[in-house]
């Protein structure tokens, strides 16, 4: 009884090795089981990629500076009774030649007491809280009267870069800063706010509306 089994099981196994219907069946099976591993493979690759695209995306995006735009106002006389007028949405006044570092941002915001100690230092571009789009120069100090424009865009560029570990609500200085460079900072969603720079000292508004005041070293020219 057993030799029969096995010879029907050795007969099956010629017919099968020999028919090339079932061989040719067994090939296009095997193709297509290997055609599907590749494509599961091509589409896991593909699925790990898209997270990784996007994050190399919104780091560039993160790292990447902000326009700077020279729109110069001009400045109002020094006799000119009217020469601060009320400020607007984005802080700005009319300048006059004699006034000091400070008025656009005490106009966007009255200085209070108060300081805020950082765990760690944090540029000036990360203290504004929010991604900045565009820095528009608004005013120049005295004897920059033919701004070198690549220059002043460096400048803000290292003032954004600019690091420290405190702010305060009010000028925290006895100094007297003559004016700077004051611009208008405009966010990525189009909501702006203001930037003073002079010799170190630094004043803006974040993007909440509260103006914060610090001192940075100064990089001496080389």
């Amino acid at each position: 009884m057993w030799s029969v089994k096995l010879r029907d099981a050795a007969t099956r196994r010629r017919d099968l090795q020999y028919n090339p219907d079932f061989r040719a069946r067994r090939v296009q099976g095997n193709d297509m089981l290997r055609g599907l591993k590749y494509f599961l493979v091509i589409l896991a690759l593909a699925a790990l990629a898209v997270p990784y695209a996007y994050a190399q995306d919104k780091s560039q995006d993160k790292n990447k500076d902000p326009k700077v735009v020279l729109d110069l106002e001009k400045p109002s006389p020094a006799n000119d009774s009217s020469a601060k007028e009320p400020a607007t949405a984005e802080g700005s006044v009319r300048f006059t030649p004699a006034q000091p570092f400070g008025i656009a941002c005490s106009a966007f915001g009255a200085a209070k007491d108060g300081y805020r100690n950082l765990d760690r230092p944090f540029s000036i571009a990360e203290l504004f809280g929010a991604p900045i789009a565009v820095v528009i120069i608004r005013r120049l100090g005295p004897g920059q009267e033919k701004p070198d424009r690549e220059e002043l865009r460096k400048r803000i560029i290292t003032v954004l870069n600019a690091q420290t570990v405190e702010v305060s609500r009010y000028q925290d200085w006895d100094e007297s800063v003559p004016l700077g460079v004051v611009a208008t900072v405009q966010f990525s969603d189009r909501t702006k706010g203001v930037l003073e720079e002079s010799a170190g000292h630094v004043c803006f508004s974040d993007y909440s509306g509260t103006v914060w005041w610090l001192r940075i070293p100064v990089t001496p020219k080389q």
